[in-house]
């Protein structure tokens, strides 16, 4: 008997349903897919090539407990770890220099990959050198040498420097430089930078001090009119040094008529008789000067006339403790 409900529908149904699924039917709109999602953190974005970080999962919540989520860490510098949701914590070892975005991203189900953490590691390889890195000394004596210190890791909370000469320093990170004072030789100094992430090892360079065993040089400079006294009312040369550098000019004035000497004092400016054998010199007698930029040394003189012989005596010595050797020139004063 017809009931008035048409017998191809109720076929039809028959048949989807007894396929197991109403979704492939398309009768009814498919239902929105859950996604896992959690949250990770990293224990510092600061590191050193060499030095590892750790990432941490510090919330996990699985909407789909029948499927298996898919957890990529993406480091930044190429390097990819997968993780289980079950997974507390992972470390990745950056080799180099450079800033790397670090991803996690959690896919489940068919449902979108889900991006839950983006932060950025910066890796700092730090600049360590000596400047200059060589320098002058005397034989067997030492030269203080200046190291460097920038681009140092915001994390680190030590730094040491192993200077190369057995001997070793806590030094400031806030610095900019340290000092070290060498001996004699060539040393090899290394850095090292401690932090949670522990420690790591960099090089410095080296430094080298070269003995200075070369002779200054030194000369007087002849005024234009030599045997007028009021020409050398201010003395003076040059000096200089190819090594470790000029440390100062001595001079020593003498001048005599006939049989009668006089040394000039510095101190006092004045020309003092001189009897040999009886007469002590003291040290006035002899003046120091240092030696400009440009190489010239200079003194003044008072005190001088005609009829007189003027003798003008001067070495140059370097920092190295090397002289020229004692230069002199005598002049005839005529006017």
């Amino acid at each position: 008997m017809y009931t008035g409900r048409p017998r191809g529908l109720a076929a039809m149904l028959t048949l989807v349903l007894g396929a197991g699924t109403v979704a492939g039917a398309g009768l009814f709109a498919s239902p929105a897919l859950a996604a896992s999602t959690g949250s990770y953190s990293l224990d510092t974005t600061a590191l050193s090539p060499g030095q590892q970080v750790t990432l941490t999962q510090t919330a996990f919540q699985d909407d789909t407990p029948d499927t298996v989520p898919t957890i990529t860490v993406a480091w930044g510098d190429g390097g990819t770890t997968s993780l289980e949701s079950t997974t507390t914590s992972v470390k990745h070892t950056y080799a180099s220099a450079g800033s790397f975005p670090v991803t996690v991203k959690i896919a489940d189900d068919g449902a979108e990959p889900v991006t839950v953490t983006n932060a950025t590691v910066t890796v700092s390889s730090g600049t360590f050198k000596f400047n200059p890195t060589w320098n002058w000394t005397w034989p067997d004596g030492g030269h203080e040498a200046n190291l460097q210190l920038g681009t140092i890791p915001s994390n680190t909370t030590r730094v040491w420097v192993a200077w190369g000469d057995g001997e070793t320093s806590l030094v400031n990170k806030a610095n900019t430089s340290v000092k070290h004072y060498y001996g004699f030789g060539t040393f090899t100094a290394k850095v090292t930078l401690e932090s949670p992430q522990g420690k790591v090892e960099k090089s410095a360079g080296t430094y080298t001090l070269k003995a200075d065993t070369y002779a200054p040089t030194a000369s007087l400079k002849v005024p234009s009119s030599p045997s007028k006294a009021s020409s050398w009312k201010t003395i003076q040369g040059t000096a200089s040094d190819a090594q470790i550098g000029m440390d100062a000019v001595g001079v020593q004035l003498w001048k005599w008529t006939g049989s009668t000497d006089y040394y000039y004092n510095f101190s006092t400016s004045k020309w003092v008789k001189y009897t040999p054998g009886s007469t002590n010199i003291p040290s006035a007698a002899l003046k120091w000067v240092g030696v400009s930029s440009s190489g010239v040394w200079k003194v003044n003189v008072a005190g001088l006339s005609k009829n007189y012989y003027l003798e003008v005596d001067y070495v140059a010595v370097d920092k190295a403790g090397n002289d020229s050797g004692l230069k002199y020139r005598v002049q005839k004063l005529t006017s």
